[in-house]
């Protein structure tokens, strides 16, 4: 009987020391999970094998785990930051038209103005907000179909670096274009393509100081053609790289009027092409580079 227990106690003690790391699996754990050992070739035990499976089980939902709770982090700041930059605009809209309904009879037609003016700037500015985060929630739940078309990537640069031409010119500052001649055709979605060279100009331009360069620059690869804005402002700091493109809370003060959601939606417009964008090391200011696929590529 004695021998029975011991041997009864040495064969099951895998199975109990199994059972207590799966009773013992915490996902809110604050340390992260240990990577499982890695089985030996053809190893046949199977309580190791399930041991091994288990780990494997549990690392993959920690790590889905932590995803899922970043995302709900990011979303709820995403959300205060829009409360916060929507709430700015519109307490000075109410106050305006307030004055305006109150004192109406006492104010000059200069001031009644020069208030209308302030009202209509502040209406602009929560109306362009609200449209930048209707057309990130269309990007990120897959409304949005691409309407693919053949295009000549210079000339439609061309047409967006005119449109801001003035604004360029008020602050003294310098738009360049530069592009290889013969360069090939790209297969894309025309307008979404624009708003992605309209988001980078934009945010190039705030950031360029008063005289300062904002230089595009197209480049031919193997299969796609690169895009390039630079600025020649302070560039982006290192703390703040990583988060760039998942949060605008990142950009703090900078978010501009579209609450710092113009990168978030050139992000998500180039993923649906299959490329990526990214923030490149640069001697001065802020290199975006993107690519675009190749319509010979695509036909090939």
């Amino acid at each position: 009987l004695l021998a029975g227990l011991v041997a009864f106690y040495w064969v099951t003690r895998p199975l109990r020391q199994v059972t207590r790391r799966i009773q013992a699996f915490d996902i809110d754990a604050p340390t992260p999970l240990p990577a499982p050992v890695p089985l030996r070739a053809g190893e046949r035990d199977e309580l190791k094998i399930l041991e091994h499976a288990h780990a494997q089980m549990a690392q993959r939902l920690g790590e889905q785990w932590q995803q899922l709770r970043q995302q709900d982090l990011q979303r709820r700041e995403l959300v205060a930051n829009i409360s916060h930059d929507l709430r700015t605009p519109l307490s000075s809209l109410h106050g305006y038209l307030e004055t305006l309904a109150l004192k109406e009879a006492t104010l000059s037609p200069q001031e009644r103005r020069r208030y209308l003016g302030i009202a209509l700037a502040q209406s602009a500015k929560v109306g362009r907000l609200a449209r930048a985060l209707f057309e990130l929630a269309r990007l990120e739940h897959g409304e949005v179909r691409l309407e693919w078309e053949v295009f000549a990537l210079p000339e439609l640069l061309q047409d967006v670096l005119q449109k801001f031409e003035l604004a360029a010119q008020a602050r003294g500052q310098r738009l360049h274009a530069e592009f290889p001649p013969g360069l090939p055709l790209v297969r894309a979605d025309l307008g979404l393509v624009e708003r992605v060279l309209t988001n980078l100009l934009d945010n190039a331009l705030r950031h360029a100081p008063d005289g300062g360069r904002v230089q595009v620059q197209l480049s031919a690869l193997p299969d796609s053609v690169q895009v390039a804005v630079q600025d020649d402002g302070p560039g982006v700091p290192p703390t703040l790289r990583g988060q760039l493109f998942q949060a605008p809370a990142a950009l703090g003060a900078q978010r501009g009027e579209n609450g710092g959601l113009g990168l978030l939606i050139v992000q998500r417009i180039v993923q649906l092409h299959g490329r990526r964008i990214e923030l490149r090391e640069s001697e001065q200011g802020a290199l975006f580079v993107f690519a675009l696929p190749r319509a010979d590529a695509e036909t090939n």
